[in-house]
Order: structure tokens, then C-alpha cells, then sequence
């Protein structure tokens, strides 16, 4: 399997570390590619051109990052990052997810030459963010599943790329929770250098 990624990019991290979880690391290629400059082998293996990217071992590409997980959660022999409430993980995943979709859309706006940003679309991403951080739970402890691995991913995302905004004031439980997780393997093997 060949598995196409950038290390800054949050959906990437998320299969990165569902890749360390469930054991896998030995059965990838790992591709390091800079999307924004269109590189032809990403390109062949997704004309979306988008990371992560995987290519599985029959050439099926998958380039939707939970897709990516789902396929690589019935790979190998390690307990299931979907069991045992699949709709209960799938439901914090998407918040998650949008938490994540809210601060790539924030960072993207502001590379935008200065005259044409859109202030009141920074702010209602950055809202959106807020008021997930104020509903999304505590994930309990004693577990690390999809929907703990995507909003890991999307709290890491937002200290690299939005450090001014202290997303930990809105929900200091998470903030804590996000410390403790973010000392597990997976979790130091993937963070960006």
C-alpha cells in the first residue's frame, strides 16, 4: 500500500496515526508530498490532488481521510478504532472533522492576498469553532478510537497553525485530555518536524 501525505496536513495525521495504532507502518510506502505544488505521482494516484491520498494493494485509490481510517481499520489483527459504538465514534469523528474543515478553511483565507480576505468568513469558521469546542465531551479515558484520533488531530492542527487562537480557554478539560493523548506514540511519531 502506498499512502500519500504531507505532514502538516491534519486529514493526513489522522490516517498517520490510525497507521501507528493499528500496526501498519510496515505495510506503507509512505509518499511525502507538498500538494500545493501538484506533484505528478500524487496526481496519478489522486486526480484530486489532495493528502492523504492511499493506494491499496489491488491500486483502489482513497482520498477522503475517514474512508482512508475505515479501510485501514479491517486491516491487521488489532482491536477495532470503530468498536464497540460505531455510530457513537462516527458522530464525534464528523464534529471533529468539522472542527478540523473550520480551521483549514482559517488558515487558507488568511494566505489569501490581504484586500481579498473575507473577515466575516474567518470569523463564522473561528465561531464554529468555539462553539465545538464548547459542546464536543471529554472523551473518557481508557480508550483512543477514530473519534479521540480525528479531534486529537484537529487540537494539534489549531496549535500549529492558529496558536493565537488559545482554543484551550473554551474547554479546559479538553485541553488537558488533548495533553495527556498527545504523549501516546502514535501521537509523537506523527507530529510534524
Amino acid at each position: 500500500m502506498k499512502l500519500f501525505f504531507s505532514p502538516t496536513s491534519p486529514y493526513a495525521r489522522k490516517v498517520l496515526v490510525v497507521v501507528h495504532e493499528r500496526g501498519l507502518v510496515d505495510q506503507l510506502e509512505l509518499h511525502r508530498v507538498d500538494p500545493w505544488s501538484d506533484p505528478e505521482e500524487l496526481r496519478t494516484a489522486s486526480p484530486l490532488g489532495r493528502v492523504p491520498a492511499l493506494v491499496t494493494r489491488d491500486g483502489t485509490a482513497i482520498t477522503e481521510s475517514t474512508i482512508i481510517c475505515e479501510y485501514l481499520d479491517g486491516v491487521g489483527e488489532h482491536p477495532s478504532l470503530f468498536a464497540p459504538h460505531r455510530l457513537e465514534v462516527l458522530a464525534r469523528a464528523g464534529m471533529a472533522q468539522g472542527l478540523t474543515d473550520a480551521a483549514v478553511a482559517t488558515v487558507l483565507e488568511r494566505r489569501r492576498p490581504p484586500d481579498r480576505q473575507w473577515d466575516h468568513w474567518v470569523e463564522r469558521q473561528l465561531d464554529a469553532i468555539r462553539r465545538t469546542l464548547l459542546a464536543i465531551p471529554v472523551p473518557p479515558g481508557g480508550r483512543f478510537d477514530l473519534g479521540d484520533i480525528s479531534l486529537a488531530s484537529g487540537l494539534a492542527y489549531l496549535d500549529l497553525r492558529l496558536p493565537e487562537f488559545d482554543w484551550r480557554q473554551f474547554n479546559r478539560g479538553l485541553a488537558e485530555w488533548f495533553d495527556d493523548i498527545s504523549e501516546r506514540p502514535a501521537m509523537l511519531a506523527t507530529k510534524p518536524a
